[in-house]
């Protein structure tokens, strides 16, 4: 008795708790939510974020190439002992042995300087010397300082030229952030309502499979008793057939867009969803010229054209530089001396000078030089003319997706009125075909429009939803907040 109640016991905890950690693992999610879900969890908004560090790090060096470096080198002790030939004076050769090695350090401080594209470095060093013949003998060698100075003279000025595109860079990939931020937004708005028309496709088709069932078997007791024809029977069962190869089309559709979903959102395969139907769409007045001028502020798009400018432009310069007299400046100043005893290395220091120039002169190569000039001048060109219809076609986009939004959100209204009518129709329709007032073609035909008008409903709030994030990506704005569009980017 007492094991036959601790087994009912059991079994009614289990019945208690199983619908609670069921309950558990489902996920209620607004469109909302799932946005913001995503921009937390997705994949994509993780690669987004490695993406704009990657772009932090690399403005990051470039700055670090305007600042003094601070560099050690040194050799650790070169021991060398080897036979070499050697001349004596009266021109007998003879061979010799040596045994030395040799152990030096220096340090340097080097500075870029960028509006000439030289270069100039401090450094101070030490070396020894050590020779082991007999004796061993060591001498010292210091340079206290050297000043240097290498100057290119006509050349291609890289760092200059990175001074402009770096910080533009790094600006684009700012927006460009917030950009794919958005893009995301874009795509779970479409994910989500594909997900949603595919739930609302699954509980179409299961509630035609429960009225068909039961439309066919009032056919098959009216044709019993003679009310009906063979062929009204026939389509009744037909459409009962269908429906039901509806419901396992529909079954395996939500099963695709379900994980579809999950995988964008970043949500575990085991977690039970469940979508809520937006609200109607709010009402937005919003001006086409501002949200051109938006646009042209805040999307990337613009700072990019001015981006491929400057690298057309950067390219026609390299061209000239390369093809065209050049030369390089080499100067250093500085002081050395040489002692037996490291104490007394650094007295009375000798000067020590150095100075160059060498040069580059083209003057015969079949008109190469003048080629590769007028083939970066056409680029350039080319570039600019591709920038201004590029600007042109994305202020054109903009403008046609602002003129386009307030139809949207009419489309929506009319779509939810016509579905609350083709619902009352289908209603209507039936308790009409209950009573043998009208035939099943037209309770069929009254079904096919009430469900095309709900697929219409869900698919008109989805125009709309993808229109107003559409527009939000293209701005950078948040029309509702009447704000800016910003994300945090410390990370």
């Amino acid at each position: 008795m007492n094991k036959i109640l601790r087994t009912s016991f059991f079994v009614l905890l289990i019945a208690v708790v199983s619908p609670q950690l069921s309950k558990a693992q489902v996920q209620t999610l607004t469109l909302e939510s799932s946005i913001e879900f995503a921009k937390n969890n997705s994949p994509l908004s993780r690669a987004a974020r490695f993406s704009l560090m990657s772009a932090k790090w690399r403005y990051k060096s470039f700055r670090a190439d305007l600042l003094p470096s601070l560099a050690l080198s040194g050799d650790a002790p070169n021991y060398n002992k080897s036979i070499f030939s050697n001349v004596l004076d009266d021109g007998t050769v003879t061979f010799s042995s040596r045994t030395q090695s040799e152990a030096s350090a220096a340090v340097s401080i080097d500075q870029n300087i960028m509006p000439t594209g030289g270069r100039l470095s401090l450094s101070s060093g030490i070396t020894r010397l050590g020779i082991f013949t007999g004796e061993n003998t060591y001498l010292w060698q210091s340079t206290p300082l050297v000043v240097g100075l290498s100057q290119p003279l006509f050349q291609f000025n890289s760092l200059k030229w990175r001074n402009k595109t770096e910080p533009l860079r790094y600006e684009i990939a700012q927006k460009q952030y917030v950009e794919d931020m958005e893009d995301l937004s874009f795509t779970v708005t479409q994910s989500f309502f594909n997900f949603l028309l595919a739930k609302v496709n699954v509980e179409v088709a299961e509630f035609n499979v429960t009225v068909n069932d039961s439309i066919y078997n009032i056919s098959k007791g009216r044709f019993q008793v003679g009310s009906i024809a063979q062929n009204e029977l026939l389509q009744s069962e037909l459409e009962f057939r269908n429906a039901r190869a509806s419901l396992t089309t529909a079954r395996l559709d939500y099963e695709r867009a379900e994980e579809s979903f999950k995988a964008l959102l970043g949500i575990d395969d085991d977690t039970e969803i469940e979508i809520i139907l937006p609200d109607v769409a709010p009402e937005m007045e919003i001006d086409v010229e501002q949200a051109l001028t938006l646009a042209r502020q805040n999307n990337s798009t613009s700072l990019q054209f001015e981006l491929n400018d400057l690298l057309a432009d950067q390219s026609y310069d390299q061209a000239k530089k390369s093809t065209g007299f050049s030369a390089t400046l080499n100067a250093s100043f500085g002081l050395n001396q040489t002692s037996r005893d490291l104490d007394q290395l650094y007295e009375d220091p000798q000067n020590r000078q150095f100075f160059s120039v060498g040069f580059d002169i083209p003057i015969f190569n079949w008109g190469k030089n003048q080629a590769e000039i007028k083939s970066a001048r056409n680029t350039q060109m080319e570039t600019a003319n591709t920038i201004a219809y590029q600007r042109l076609q994305f202020e054109l986009n903009v403008k046609s997706t602002v003129r386009e939004f307030p139809q949207l959100r009419d489309q929506v209204e009319l779509a939810r009125v016509s579905d609350d009518i083709a619902v009352q129709r289908y209603d209507v329709a039936k308790n009409r075909y209950l009573i043998g007032s009208i035939t099943i073609t037209d309770l069929f035909i009254a079904q096919n429009q009430k469900d095309s008008s709900r697929r219409g409903y869900i698919s008109s709030l989805r125009d709309y939803w993808t229109g107003y994030y559409n527009l939000r990506r293209l701005t950078l704005y948040d029309f509702e907040q009447d704000a800016p569009i910003i994300y945090t980017t410390d990370f």
